[in-house]
């Protein structure tokens, strides 16, 4: 029996998470849709060269789509403007999500990188799908009642939709947003107003270690908190396992979160976490990845893939405090570890010396900057070279790519968080003669449509 003409069959999901699916030849993007279903649109959004429609109504369902656990999550029919937009897969089953992970990445091999049959295998997935984020930023907002809430932006909005619980943080994460927005409202500190460039208190900012101790910051726009020693007296007082608790200061106006100032208003100055064997001591603005026991197993398959030898040296390019090189410096000669941010090499010189790790050295720049330098180039020559990249979401600079192809590395392994952009960089590689010999996607960020790989290259 044909569709009904105003029913959408959707066929694959996208990049970004959309499900697609064809009407009157025009691609028409679906969010919170799954591949199978038969969907009537209500809202929609017209372009040139495609659509984007909001489910009012799934007329036959997917094998795919569960009940998602979240109230706040988008069921059919709901206005957009009233659901949280934290999570984009929480109504796809999670082998769904893991299969729908890989062939994306297969996918954006295809079409962006030109690899036809790109060696891409099982996805590592996670056996904690919920309360798995280790970190979160959240943006905080008055309510119609007058209170200071904390919660997610709705979907393609700055609209703020509060939460009593997010499933993705873990239960102390929450006691401790509870915490400080009950401290918050006894002293109705002002809220940030974006439109108008005025008001204090933008986000809530939360780390948590392995072991389950937290830090807490306040991002705020000026550093003016009289009371933010009792703040965090009281904070570590209810919620024993905050162990850390800032002030960042953020004044500019815009979307960026957090600012370059921080200010300890109590506890330790730093949070002391785990990979592997290896021990941390993060400061609040250091990167580190936030799912601990997928980054494990995606360090472990970065090592794995890079499997160098005694005589090697290890070029650790984007490295954050270092942690994948330290896992590899006893195999070999030296690690050398490129960071631009200056707090988080210096958190990684100081675990180099609690990890006793003697054959790492930091250079303090950015990457183009450090590969342009005579030094380390002069200590690498005479021994075989592993290149490790782990850039941000927008990939590599094309200057860097071809600095390390002229280093002529024997491997370059390369952890992404975007298909797109890594698919991009793989084409850039083959210019050079460089093949993608395996690509392993791992699951950071299950209920959400984001795509971690590590990926080996070969000359």
């Amino acid at each position: 029996m044909p569709p009904h003409p105003t029913e959408i069959l959707l066929e694959r999901l996208a990049l970004g998470g959309d499900a697609v699916g064809r009407e009157n030849g025009k691609t028409v993007f679906v969010p919170f849709g799954a591949a199978g279903d038969r969907v009537c649109p209500g809202r929609r959004e017209e372009k040139k060269n495609f659509s984007r429609a909001w489910i009012a109504s799934v007329s036959s369902s997917s094998p795919d789509r569960v009940e998602p656990p979240c109230p706040l999550f988008f069921r059919p029919g709901a206005d957009p403007a009233t659901v949280c937009g934290g999570c984009a897969w929480q109504h796809l089953s999670y082998d769904a999500q893991k299969r729908s992970k890989r062939n994306l990445l297969i996918e954006s091999f295809q079409r962006i990188g030109k690899i036809a049959s790109p060696n891409v295998e099982e996805i590592v997935g996670s056996e904690s799908p919920f309360r798995y984020r280790n970190k979160v930023q959240i943006p905080v907002v008055r309510t119609a009642a007058g209170r200071i809430a904390a919660g997610f932006y709705a979907p393609e909005s700055h609209t703020v939709i509060p939460f009593d619980d997010c499933l993705v943080q873990s239960e102390r994460q929450v006691a401790a947003v509870r915490a400080a927005l009950e401290w918050l409202n006894r002293q109705n500190v002002s809220v940030y107003e974006p439109r108008e460039d005025r008001g204090w208190l933008r986000h809530l900012y939360l780390r948590e270690s392995a072991d389950g101790e937290l830090m807490l910051a306040l991002v705020a726009r000026d550093a003016g908190f009289p009371k933010g020693s009792a703040f965090a007296q009281e904070l570590m007082r209810r919620v024993p396992v905050v162990k850390s608790v800032f002030l960042n200061v953020n004044p500019k106006p815009g979307n960026v979160v957090l600012g370059l100032n921080w200010r300890s208003l109590g506890g330790r100055p730093f949070l002391e976490d785990f990979i592997a064997d290896l021990r941390f001591r993060l400061s609040p603005g250091t990167f580190f990845q936030v799912n601990h026991a997928q980054a494990e197993k995606l360090y472990a398959r970065a090592a794995a893939l890079a499997d160098p030898s005694a005589q090697d040296n290890v070029l650790e390019l984007y490295s954050g405090v270092g942690a994948m090189g330290m896992m590899l410096a006893p195999k070999v000669r030296r690690v050398w570890a490129v960071e631009e941010n200056h707090q988080a090499v210096r958190d990684g010189i100081e675990a180099a010396g609690l990890n006793a790790v003697t054959n790492i050295r930091f250079i303090a720049a950015t990457c183009e900057d450090a590969l342009a330098r005579r030094h380390p180039r002069q200590d690498m020559e005479g021994h075989p070279l592993v290149v490790l990249l782990d850039p941000p979401r927008a990939g590599c600079d094309p200057k860097v790519l071809k600095a390390v192809m002229r280093l002529a590395p024997k491997k370059i392994v390369y952890v992404s968080c975007d298909p797109a952009t890594l698919a991009r960089d793989a084409h850039f590689l083959s210019t050079g003669g460089w093949k993608l010999a395996s690509s392993v996607p791992v699951d950071l960020f299950p209920q959400t449509a984001h795509v971690e790989s590590v990926s080996l290259f070969r000359k």
